[in-house]
């Protein structure tokens, strides 16, 4: 039996960052190319060259955009989760897990 007494709250922090803005990524690119072919920035739609181009790119820098923001919420989310789970295994002695 392993015991995990303590996690690395950076380490934590990191991970929750990327992971919440990975996802956030890959379901707005999804998002984005499904409007792209079929919602009000679709190259069917009557609109000309120039307010096309700027609806879309803007649309898709806001992605990126959402992305920074889903990461900052996702490293608070990891900050908190190391700091509680640091203060609960200090409390009661760790984790025990069985490793083989």
């Amino acid at each position: 039996m392993k015991t995990i007494k303590a996690v690395d709250v950076k380490s934590f922090v990191v991970y929750g960052a990327l992971l919440a803005a990975f996802w956030t990524l890959v379901f707005g690119i999804y998002a984005w190319i499904m409007g792209w072919i079929f919602g009000a920035q679709a190259w069917f739609i009557d609109m000309n060259l120039g307010n096309w181009t700027v609806y879309t790119m803007t649309t898709f820098g806001l992605i990126f955009l959402r992305a920074f923001l889903s990461a900052i919420g996702g490293a608070l989310a990891g900050w908190i989760v190391a700091l509680v789970y640091n203060v609960v295994a200090g409390m009661m002695g760790g984790l025990k897990i069985n490793v083989e």
